[in-house]
């Protein structure tokens, strides 16, 4: 049973809530400033880092998706020099949920932008992108205002005009989409056991805008498909073969076609489990070390 509030706590937190309103009023509406992402991690073991790798979590998740992976790389002492920094997209986690936020590509290349700028990075970036992460990664690197030096996709969702249409088939579309349609009734919970187990899925987004919209907007957009032939910015993209979420054929196309990709097939599911997590860290160690002796020279 859930702890009651004393009367103290209850009216605590009625005036933390009205704080919190007056300030997001005063800093939007009054002075006009853009809303940034919540900055979960932010560490260095330098006081001076050459190298800045952003981590931007999928769907219905938060940077807690990426907290341990990130946990193992920044306890390598070769990595010292590396600043992690782990954030929560827009409508997720500890990020803001603004009304007028469409989420779709325009508003999170623009949030991640404001994001990147309030964090005064003055090194090169690369940015690790989970699922939808994947998807705003990518776009932010043909489209965004700062230069990335590397891409790492983890589980990047990518689907052709034709299969987004029979997803329904699909666990993908069962896990997601699904959930969307029935959220309220009984089998939700048992479908939400499922997710839970394979991916790092948050069901308390179900209804909101920042699931459907995202949903509509970035993972069933059919315009993934033919962007991912684009990326000029060098590319890992990393999947694994028992995930029920991708596609890998897609994938190995796209590597086939785009030179800038460099495919990884290993085990795992969706999440990045134990299972994959291994291969994960290795491939960001490996582009991470690479770009601290590039930019040594």
């Amino acid at each position: 049973m859930p702890k009651k509030l004393t009367k103290i706590q209850k009216i605590w937190h009625k005036i933390r809530k009205k704080c919190r309103q007056a300030w997001y009023f005063i800093k939007h509406r009054v002075f006009r400033l853009s809303e940034t992402m919540a900055v979960r991690h932010d560490f260095c073991r330098s006081h001076k880092p050459k190298l800045t790798i952003v981590f931007i979590h999928g769907i219905a998740s938060s940077y807690d998706a990426w907290r341990d992976t990130v946990k193992i790389l920044e306890q390598d002492a070769e990595l010292k020099d590396v600043r992690f920094v782990g954030i929560d997209l827009m409508g997720f986690g500890h990020s803001p949920r603004p009304k007028k936020f469409k989420y779709d590509y325009d508003d999170y290349r623009k949030a991640l932008s404001r994001t990147l700028k309030k964090l005064k990075i003055k090194t090169p970036i690369m940015l690790a992108g989970h699922s939808m992460g994947c998807l705003i990664s990518m776009d932010y690197s043909l489209l965004g205002s700062r230069k990335i030096d590397h891409l790492i996709l983890v589980s990047p969702p990518i689907f052709r005009k034709n299969e987004i249409g029979s997803i329904a088939d699909r666990f993908y579309h069962k896990a997601y989409t699904d959930l969307e349609n029935h959220a309220g009734d009984a089998i939700i919970q048992q479908i939400a056991h499922i997710v839970d187990f394979l991916s790092s899925f948050d069901q308390k987004t179900l209804n909101t805008p920042a699931f459907k919209q995202s949903m509509d907007n970035l993972i069933l957009n059919d315009q993934n498909w033919r962007r991912i032939f684009t990326v000029k910015t060098p590319t890992d993209a990393i999947h694994g073969r028992f995930d029920p979420l991708i596609i890998g054929e897609n994938l190995r196309i796209a590597a086939t076609r785009n030179r800038k990709i460099t495919l990884t097939e290993t085990v795992g599911a969706h999440d990045i489990s134990a299972l994959k997590q291994k291969r994960v860290v290795a491939i960001i160690k490996s582009r991470c070390l690479e770009a601290l002796k590039s930019g040594a020279k």
